[in-house]
């Protein structure tokens, strides 16, 4: 319940978006009476092989690559953990199990890619997180210096290579909306013999993502964040770039992913993204103005609010309005927002009772606490209307200001 009669605002998009009705109907047949295993010969599987093979053909073309190209994951935090690791494995099998290996990517990355780079460094590889600026940039110069450093430490233990495995940076970041400069990113790459990887979880479906264009060589993302079904992402890797399988067993994904596959879950993937892409110009542009909007209203309103991201609309999701708010708790704020009508996320991990910072916020460079609690991320809807960016614009900066007195009286 909320304590108005106004509708409820879903504004966390960026955690999740609602299943497209267009790719729940393409779907349900999948789901039902066309329910074979596309492994087999009968025609039943070769019905949903046919599928199966349609959906893939259509999402590589949607991403500028080619059908054999795309393999099927059960997310974005499957293809990140499989693109690292069988990205240190294929290098350990060029240059042995005891050459010196790292793998390079941002101070901002989704968890999936910090988490799975821990794991890693227990495995002794080594991890490098490059800066951002207060914007959210990584600069080229900073990863130029990083793979000039792993080239140096191979060479150094007598193994001449690269001493990179992989390079990888998010296409988007989740909590500021700021887009990074992957081409320029994947040519420095490149230049120093190394693969280059993004995370696109959260570019796919809300800006064009052309994988040639890109110039990478492996990008992970997620379906649901796309208004498709959960459990279902995919891994594009370029022709010419193959790592070991993740997971073992059957002969699916081309022997790359064992696993009898979620034919429901690509079709309806292919048709949310088919749909997304369908006038993504016009949303794009129409959403990004809505969110300026809710944008200059908060901050006119609400004082010690600052902006967080790129505030250039180029450089930006159109989606995401990103803040940090001087002595608020923003868990509390995110509270009072749910009280109020409004489903908003914070930057802080509150799912897991931690009390820390975004670890995002703190690599933009606000380390006083005063500020780094007080974050507070509102994703809006591809359908997004006025009337929504008003209701908006009354609710959020009311609740900013009294999420700061209380998080005053708290202390």
């Amino acid at each position: 319940m909320t304590d108005e009669a106004e509708a409820y605002i879903y504004a966390d998009n960026a955690a999740t978006t609602p299943l497209s009705p267009a790719a729940l109907q393409a779907m349900m047949p999948y789901l039902t009476t066309e329910f074979g295993n596309p492994g087999g010969i009968h025609r039943i599987a070769r019905a949903a092989a046919e599928a199966l093979d349609g959906a893939r053909d259509r999402m590589a073309q949607h991403l500028g690559a080619t059908s054999h190209e795309i393999y099927l994951t059960s997310g974005g935090s499957e293809s990140d953990n499989w693109i690292l690791w069988g990205a240190v494995r294929r290098y350990q099998d060029r240059y042995g199990a005891n050459a010196p290996v790292c793998v390079i990517t941002t101070s901002i990355e989704h968890h999936a890619i910090l988490h799975t780079c821990r794991a890693l460094e227990r495995a002794g590889v080594t991890s490098v997180f490059l800066p951002v600026d207060e914007l959210g940039h990584v600069h080229v110069d900073d990863l130029s210096r990083a793979l000039d450093d792993a080239r140096q430490r191979s060479l150094d233990a007598g193994v001449d290579a690269s001493g990179c495995a992989l390079v990888s940076a998010m296409l988007a970041n989740n909590e500021v909306g700021t887009i990074e400069d992957i081409p320029a990113l994947a040519r420095c790459a490149h230049d120093h013999n190394v693969p280059m990887h993004t995370d696109a979880v959260q570019a796919v479906g809300h800006i064009p993502v052309d994988v040639r264009a890109l110039g990478v060589d492996a990008l992970s993302l997620s379906a649901h964040k796309f208004h498709g079904p959960r459990g279902i992402g995919a891994l594009y890797l370029r022709e010419d770039f193959s790592i070991p399988p993740l997971i073992d067993g059957g002969a699916q994904e081309r022997g790359e992913r064992a696993g009898t596959e979620n034919v429901a879950g690509a079709v309806g993937m292919e048709a949310a993204l088919a749909e997304a892409l369908d006038g993504l110009d016009v949303r794009r542009a129409r959403v990004a103005r809505l969110r300026d909007r809710l944008v200059r209203h908060v901050l006119d309103t609400c004082p010690d609010v600052r902006y967080t991201g790129d505030p250039n609309s180029d450089r930006r999701l159109p989606s995401i309005a990103s803040f940090l708010c001087h002595d608020v708790d923003g868990e509390l704020l995110v509270v009072l927002l749910d009280r109020a009508g409004v489903a908003a996320a914070t930057g802080s991990a509150c799912s897991t009772g931690s009390t820390d910072p975004s670890h995002v916020v703190q690599a933009l460079g606000f380390e006083d606490s005063a500020w780094s609690h007080g974050s507070l991320r509102l994703s809006l809807a591809d359908d997004v209307t006025d009337a929504d960016i008003e209701l908006l614009c009354d609710r959020v900066p009311r609740c900013i200001k009294r999420a700061r007195l209380l998080s005053g009286m708290r202390n």
